[in-house]
């Protein structure tokens, strides 16, 4: 750096050698050449350029804060150019795309819960409303797992610049607090095109941790030695919807899951079909629940007759409007599968 503010300085008296030694105005060749300095990588260049204008003390004051502003629009300026440059930024249309999956998600979420009365139409129509969401969801996700390792360092040198043009701004505006506040995070914060960034950062993370999240049990729930592969897919096919709406993923409970299979067994083998059992004990999905063991809160019950496809029955209860709503209930994190047969009932719960 002493190397870099002695160059400066050589520039400054050979500028200042008219035999007006009194003048106190920096000379517009330095001042220019400092501007250019603050623009540079080099941390070191650009500590020289703040450092030269104590050179000429209070008296540089106005002219040093002026040039410190056109510094900070020159790299306000180039964080835009970087954020709107698809080739420099790898995620230049993810808030667009976020804001729209987040306009989406609680449109279709609104049909979803919307009594259609079983109108085989009207279900036709919310399955292609969730395909679409499927396809932007999906394309959302693409874009939030590219590779930003570059993007970032880039836009921590321009705050790092940033954070200095503030704290120099403080200081010659007395404002020693302030100045020793000044930060990268901060200095983004303030600035358009930094609060962006920062905006699409989060959504990253939030995106993110929703696919993580599903994967971690998609994970759990494959390995429930105790569960079927029926009962596996099925808890697969729902939470894989569910993500689609920001929805907690459901786990698989063992005791929800007896309830449920034994529910399932007592309607094939006593031949009736409802919520409420003949058998003692088990009148209520609640009875049935606490009768299993289930520690933790029942919320649902669905009932499924006809096919023993996980899918036959997703898709049973998805256009079935009661049922399709205890599916993709916002409240509950656990789940219940109990297919025997032709017959399926499915639990939700909370702990």
């Amino acid at each position: 750096m002493l190397k870099h503010l002695l160059i400066i300085t050589i520039t400054f008296t050979a500028c200042r050698g008219t035999g007006e030694e009194n003048d106190p105005t920096i000379p517009p060749l330095v001042v220019k050449k400092a501007l250019q300095w603050m623009q540079n990588s080099d941390p070191g260049k650009r500590e020289a350029a703040y450092r030269t204008f104590q050179l000429y003390g209070d008296e540089g004051g106005a002219i040093y804060r002026r040039t410190l502003e056109k510094a900070r629009q020159l790299h306000e300026k180039k964080l835009a150019e970087i954020l709107g440059d698809e080739r420099a930024n790898p995620f230049a249309e993810l808030e667009e795309i976020a804001e729209n999956l987040k306009t989406e998600r609680a449109r279709i979420y609104a049909l979803i819960k919307t009594d259609y009365k079983k109108d085989p139409g009207k279900i036709a129509m919310l399955h292609r409303e969730v395909e679409s969401l499927s396809k932007l969801h999906e394309r959302a996700l693409k874009i939030a797992s590219k590779n930003g390792e570059s993007l970032t360092q880039t836009i921590e040198s321009v705050a790092a610049a940033l954070s200095e043009v503030d704290r120099e701004i403080n200081l010659v505006d007395g404002n020693k607090t302030a100045a020793n506040e000044s930060a990268p995070a901060r200095a983004l914060e303030q600035s358009y095109e930094g609060s962006v960034y920062l905006q699409t950062k989060e959504t990253i993370v939030r995106l993110t941790r929703e696919i993580s999240d599903l994967e971690s049990t998609h994970t759990d729930n494959d390995a429930c030695d105790w569960a079927n592969p029926s009962q596996k897919t099925f808890a697969r096919t729902l939470n894989s919807f569910r993500a689609l709406f920001a929805l907690t993923p459901l786990r698989l409970e063992e005791r929800l899951s007896q309830a449920a299979v034994d529910h399932s067994r007592d309607m094939a083998s006593l031949g009736f079909f409802a919520h409420e059992s003949p058998v003692p004990g088990k009148k209520s999905p609640g009875d049935r629940a606490r009768k299993a063991g289930f520690q933790g809160g029942w919320s649902g019950e669905n009932i499924f007759m006809g096919s023993g496809s996980p899918q036959a029955a997703y898709n049973a209860w998805f256009g079935s409007d009661g049922h399709r709503f205890i599916m993709f209930a916002s409240g509950p994190n656990l789940i219940g599968v109990g297919p025997h047969g032709k017959h399926w009932t499915m639990m939700t719960g909370r702990r």
